[in-house]
């Protein structure tokens, strides 16, 4: 039997290989090595999750998961149809679960779901912001933000500040893309540069882990913690990154082990986490393997400055 320095030696040999890590082979591995165990029938009976993107792929599995374990769930999400057919086939397995129709790239709309879930939670849990936008051309919203941007940087900062007093927790589902890529200060819009959605994708991502360390540094409520969910097979990575997933395919991490550390971060003891970490199948890990791709502390102030006014905060 594995003692447990060998288990921690065993994973970090399996992070530094990067492919073996993102791939379905990390958690295979990893269930065997730490014998991870899904959270318990009960474990957040009484407790309101909110999770966005929740009408597919990852943010679907997450919003079962969390339900399974006795949540109430807060599907968000900007398809009527699909969300109502997701809220319903979660009544139909016995979870209490409301569709609330939001399309996050609309920060009024961002305003709006703020101030219906305060008017029917007097508490939330959990808020798990999943949503992406990975998009072939660039667009703007109507608050003259870049669309991938509004959606994975200001929606969900501007959501957890407006909770911020009733809410707990907030989950971030960030990439492994973010790796490859920094946060251009000058450019955050992709005004000045040839479009690029995956690189624009890969530096709202980065954005994310910027803003819950930033968060975290100056003490603010809620408690935060991002994550990444390794190369997970989903209907955003088929249509966005179709010939990642026509290469990468076979490797892929099914959806529910995509989805399994989101879940475990929301049910898991706060005080078992690491404040601001970035996790990666249950484990914080770094968030750095490029040169030139890190956050100085000063651009992250400055990121923060921003993001704050682009959300109306400031």
């Amino acid at each position: 039997m594995l003692t447990e320095r060998l288990r921690h030696v065993a994973d970090a040999a399996l992070e530094a290989a990067v492919i073996p890590s993102f791939t379905r082979i990390g958690p295979t591995v990893r269930r065997r090595l730490f014998d991870w165990q899904a959270p318990g029938i009960g474990a957040l009976t009484g407790q309101v999750v909110v999770v966005t993107g929740a009408t597919s792929g990852l943010g679907r599995v997450i919003a079962e998961g969390v339900g399974r374990a006795g949540a109430h769930v807060e599907v968000v999400g900007r398809n009527e149809e699909r969300g109502t057919e997701v809220a319903a086939d979660l009544h139909r397995q016995g979870i209490r679960a409301q569709f609330r129709r939001t399309d996050l790239s609309d920060l009024r709309e961002v305003r709006d779901l703020a101030s219906a879930l305060l008017a029917d939670h007097d508490q939330i849990a959990t808020v798990v912001h999943n949503a992406g936008a990975l998009a072939p051309e660039r667009r703007e919203t109507a608050d003259h933000l870049e669309v991938t941007w509004a959606t994975m940087v200001a929606a969900p900062h501007l959501l957890t500040r407006l909770l911020a007093d009733h809410l707990d927790r907030a989950v971030w589902m960030s990439s492994g893309g973010m790796y490859l890529q920094d946060v251009d200060l000058g450019d955050l819009g992709w005004e000045e540069r040839a479009w690029n959605g995956s690189r624009a994708y890969a530096q709202a991502k980065r954005a994310q882990i910027d803003l819950v360390v930033e968060a975290t540094e100056r003490g603010e409520a809620p408690f935060q913690v991002a994550m990444h969910p390794g190369w997970a097979d989903t209907p955003g990575v088929e249509a966005g990154l179709p010939g990642f997933r026509k290469v990468m395919g076979p490797l892929l991490r099914d959806p529910e082990a995509g989805a399994d550390t989101a879940i475990w971060l929301t049910a898991e003891r706060e005080a078992s986490l690491k404040p601001g970490g970035f996790y990666l199948d249950r484990r914080p890990r770094g968030t750095v393997r490029w040169p030139g791709t890190a956050t100085s502390t000063t651009d992250r102030h400055r990121l923060r400055t921003i993001v704050d006014a682009q959300a109306g905060l400031a």
